[in-house]
């Protein structure tokens, strides 16, 4: 629940009430509807809050590649680096003025998206990374969700966003 009249996070657990300052977000974002959700979650929690601050954060995959191979690859990182660019700012201008204000987007590489988004939470401090869920389950929820490797590995409280 979002409490516009102090601005925080506030949820329940086993009835009792805990509050939760959000200053500072880092929110994945990957154009699927998870994620979607998760930024629309962010931006409505930055919004009651006008001293929040959002890292808008997209992963380019990249295979793990030698360097004869990476070489000939180089030309199709670059077009995945420039829609990776296009996509944070079409998602910034999704925010709203008042909170794309205060959103800065940030482009990673890397051969795994959870390990470069809990990279980047461990050198900057967060307060709170929210992500989306892509609706895995079974096996698949294990071994190859983003957002169960991040909610594991993170060392701050983590939002999934259904």
């Amino acid at each position: 629940m979002i409490d516009r009249d102090f601005a925080v996070c506030s949820f329940g657990l086993q009835g009792r009430r805990f509050i939760m300052a959000v200053d500072k977000m880092l929110v994945a974002f990957d154009e699927s509807e998870g994620s979607k959700k998760a930024l629309k979650t962010a931006s409505e929690l930055a919004a009651a809050n006008p001293n929040a601050h959002i890292d808008l954060v997209y992963v380019v995959p990249i295979p793990m590649l030698n360097s004869d191979q990476m070489a000939s690859f180089q030309s199709i990182l670059d077009l995945m680096i420039s829609d990776g660019e296009d996509l944070l700012a079409a998602a910034a201008s999704d925010m709203g003025d008042d909170v794309a204000s205060r959103t800065d987007s940030l482009l990673l590489t890397g051969t795994n998206p959870a390990s470069e988004i809990l990279r980047l939470a461990d050198q900057r401090e967060y307060d709170m990374i929210v992500i989306g869920n892509r609706g895995l389950s079974g096996l698949k929820e294990y071994t190859g969700s983003v957002s169960h490797k991040v909610l594991a590995g993170a060392k701050v409280p983590v939002l999934v966003v259904k």
